[in-house]
């Protein structure tokens, strides 16, 4: 079962926009909850007990007081005596932070991670008791910290007892004054309850109070999944809520009655649900009016089927939301009756019968409509002899633009406009037509670095907050990769919403040069954003390189680069931002990374084949039949070029060696002037009356 949470963007060699837009808004459909998604719907109870010290198994002693050795930054395995279902997953085995949590699954979490609930670490899940940078102490008063646990009671109502045994409330090493205090992680075999319990904690030396805040709760295999617990500085610790947000935390206070610290006894109990949720969401293969979404089954089963909703607002459903689909029966169906370009959220959820349902899939998931694209009308193909050039033509509806293609899918464009005069044909060939509305290539933010550009190394918060004001392709941006040595690497580009949702991702190959002589790199990233606000274009990651070039703080004038940089209709770069989402407080000071964004309103039809057809039949009546041979001269040219029998030519015209059409229904005479025209070779076409074309290579001197 995959354990990471991922999103999915499978990016294709795409070079015709219109399957261009489909691919790349199948990329922005097919964010994947490739996440668990349950302790959300775990059922939280607090109560009051004895708090029973326990002895088995010792991971770490304070052997000290200084930082190394006072049970600091440690983190310890420990292999379960039973399988215990944490978020509808069994495992064998936990990871003890001396940081005040566990976590679950291969991904152990680093020593110093003080954020177990709210953090991006990669592991499966977390249950935190007093989740910040702590410590113990050494033979204080006879007293010296450990951890220990041990295995209570008897099959198959066990538990699992984590202690963190005469603890600090913070990390420190002075021992003038300690306050100490005790807690413990309890995992329950067969109901599978998590229990933490806490004692009372006293000064064993001093009575200098320490203040702060804690993370208190259980995470999923990623902070979109958290059930947390909340109380402010007037609130007392024992009175908390349900937390808010990943980063909700409780605040504790060591002389202070209120918010004060954790009263002997009290416990935190979290039962997991009867009925879990699909375990991923996805979506795919969008239209203009239809979707297909799709998920994992169920870890339960659910005999009701699945519940879905989907609505074009993101605001999540609740239990008297009503789906729009009930009763599902398999993990996969088409949304259909969609209108185009039209932005939409979905929820799944499993009804488990007897009205048992699960909570609503909690990851949010996106998906676009495509455009409704103008079309191709008619085609006219051409038929010519060998070594000939084929005029082919199309129509489209009125007020859009037609493209020739060399290829159905990528190729190179080859001309706009209603005709396409193919180079010389020695074989039939297809081409491929389309058309279009709206613009491409359009600028919007700053064009380039300004003078005295700095470095910078900042990722995943670090970027540029925009609003997108309708759909828009985000084509390019440019960059400067920075690296004192000239090493390459990888840089990826995400786009993420306001809640920290990668929307779209990509990772492309760059080369670094030093911060004084900077190199432009432009990047083909060809996302389609839907209409919405406060997302962040951000560099997620780069290997090999420093950095990247940036405008710094200092050389603000009058602290604001510009902002917002507005391109009517489409988009408002508003700021920068080092913040996390969805706060992303405003640097108008800074300008971070991506220079002169390339954006456009394109949408295109599918491409249509109009061929060629080489006419082989036709090469030995044109070689027998020698008094239609037409002669041309000089070649090459200078001016003029002589046309001998020009009495059975109806028109001429000169295309460049791509087909470009040069000259065209010039007037056939025994004289023709190509002054105008630059030195260069040139395909020269007599259409001839009697319905043959006769094609040669002419070089301009």
């Amino acid at each position: 079962m995959t354990k990471l949470y991922k999103l999915c963007y499978r990016i294709g060699k795409i070079d015709h926009l219109f399957k261009f837009l489909l691919i790349v808004t199948a990329i922005f459909a097919c964010v994947t909850t490739k996440v668990k998604a349950q302790v959300s719907a775990y059922t939280f109870a607090q109560s009051s007990g004895t708090y029973t010290s326990v002895f088995g198994t010792v991971l770490g002693t304070a052997t000290g007081n200084a930082s190394a050795t006072n049970l600091n930054s440690v983190v310890y395995p420990v292999t379960l005596p039973f399988n215990f279902n944490f978020n509808g997953v069994l495992y064998s085995s936990i990871n003890v932070s001396t940081n005040g949590f566990i976590t679950f699954g291969s991904v152990v979490p680093t020593t110093t991670n003080t954020t177990p609930i709210s953090g991006t670490a990669l592991y499966d899940g977390a249950i935190s008791a007093w989740g910040r940078d702590l410590s113990s102490y050494f033979d204080v008063n006879s007293r010296t910290g450990s951890i220990v646990w041990e295995t209570v009671g008897t099959a198959p109502n066990r538990e699992v007892v984590v202690e963190w045994k005469n603890f600090r409330t913070n990390s420190a090493t002075a021992v003038t004054s300690i306050y100490s205090f005790s807690f413990q992680i309890r995992l329950s075999e067969t109901s599978n309850i998590i229990k933490v319990v806490y004692d009372s904690g006293s000064y064993l030396v001093g009575s200098t109070a320490v203040t702060g805040t804690t993370q208190v709760g259980l995470r999923g295999s990623s902070n979109f999944d958290f059930n947390n617990r909340l109380n402010d500085t007037s609130t007392e610790y024992f009175n908390s809520t349900a937390g808010i947000t990943n980063t909700s935390s409780q605040a504790f206070n060591t002389t202070a009655a209120i918010p004060g610290m954790p009263t002997s006894g009290l416990t935190y109990s979290w039962t997991p649900p009867s009925c879990y949720a699909p375990l991923s969401v996805s979506t795919s293969n969008p239209t203009t009016n239809s979707v297909d979404v799709s998920w994992v089954a169920s870890p339960s089963l659910p005999s009701g089927g699945y519940d879905i909703y989907y609505n074009t607002s993101s605001t999540p459903p609740t239990i008297a939301t009503t789906p729009n689909i009930t009763g599902f029966q398999g993990t996969s169906t088409t949304l259909p009756g969609l209108p185009p370009l039209t932005s939409y959220y979905v929820w799944v959820r499993a009804n488990c019968g007897a009205g048992n349902l699960s909570v609503w899939s909690s990851q949010t998931v996106m998906f676009s409509t495509l455009c409704q694209p103008p079309s191709i009308l008619t085609t006219t193909g051409a038929t010519v002899c060998p070594n000939q050039s084929a005029t082919l033509s199309a129509t489209a509806d009125a007020g859009t633009t037609i493209s020739w293609y060399s290829a159905q899918t990528g190729g190179n464009l080859l001309v706009t406009g209603s005709t396409y005069t193919t180079p010389l044909l020695t074989a039939t060939t297809n081409y491929y037509v389309s058309t279009y509305t709206g613009t491409t290539g359009l600028s919007v933010g700053k064009t380039i670095f300004s003078p005295s550009p700095s470095s910078g190394a900042g990722t995943t918060n670090f970027g540029l907050v925009f609003d997108a004001l309708s759909f828009f392709t985000l084509e390019t941006v440019t960059v400067y990769p920075v690296s004192a040595s000239g090493a390459s690497g990888t840089l990826t580009i995400d786009v993420i919403d306001g809640n920290g949702n990668i929307l779209h991702s990509k990772t492309v190959n760059v080369t670094g040069s030093p911060t004084s002589a900077p190199v432009a790199q432009i990047i083909d990233l060809n996302f389609l954003i839907a209409p919405g606000t406060n997302y962040k274009l951000r560099p997620g990651s780069y290997t090999g390189i420093t950095g990247l070039l940036f405008d710094p703080a200092a050389n603000a004038p009058g602290g604001n680069y510009g902002y917002p940089f507005l391109l009517q209709n489409l988009v408002s770069i508003n700021t920068s931002t080092l913040g996390a989402p969805p706060t992303n407080a405003p640097r108008n000071d800074l300008y971070y990374y991506f220079y002169d964004w390339k954006v456009s309103s394109k949408c295109e039809s599918a491409r249509t084949m109009v061929t060629a057809t080489v006419d082989s039949n036709c090469l030995s009546t044109s070689e027998t039949d020698r008094k239609n041979s037409i002669k041309v001269y000089p070649n090459p040219f200078s001016d003029v070029i002589n046309i001998d029998r020009p009495d059975l030519v109806k028109s001429v015209q000169i295309t460049d060696l791509s087909g470009k059409l040069i000259r065209s229904n010039l007037k056939a005479e025994s004289v023709l002037r190509l002054n105008n025209l630059t030195a260069g070779m040139y395909i020269l076409q007599l259409d001839m009356k009697d319905g043959f074309k006769q094609t040669l290579k002419i070089i301009k001197k």
